[in-house]
């Protein structure tokens, strides 16, 4: 009942797929409402590409208290 990586951090233009390893359904939604899941069952994904620097939190519409962050750094970005 928890997103792992809880903080990742990536460049512009990475795609990012999540996959629920969980027996109950979850989802993924932005809370910018930059990009929303469908409801995810066991071994589901949803994958998004990040093409702007920024932070992104999400979290699971079913359970709230999980909770996630994407770090976008620029392309080329050392850190």
């Amino acid at each position: 009942m928890r997103f792992e990586p809880a903080i990742l951090t990536v460049a512009a233009g990475t795609t990012v797929t999540w996959v629920n390893d969980d027996k109950s359904p979850h989802t993924v939604t932005d809370r910018g409402r930059v990009f929303r899941s469908a409801a995810l069952d066991t071994k589901d994904s949803f994958s998004y590409t990040f093409a702007t620097p920024g932070e992104f939190t999400y979290f699971c519409t079913l359970h709230p208290m999980m909770v996630g962050k994407i770090v976008v750094k620029p392309a080329g970005s050392s850190s």
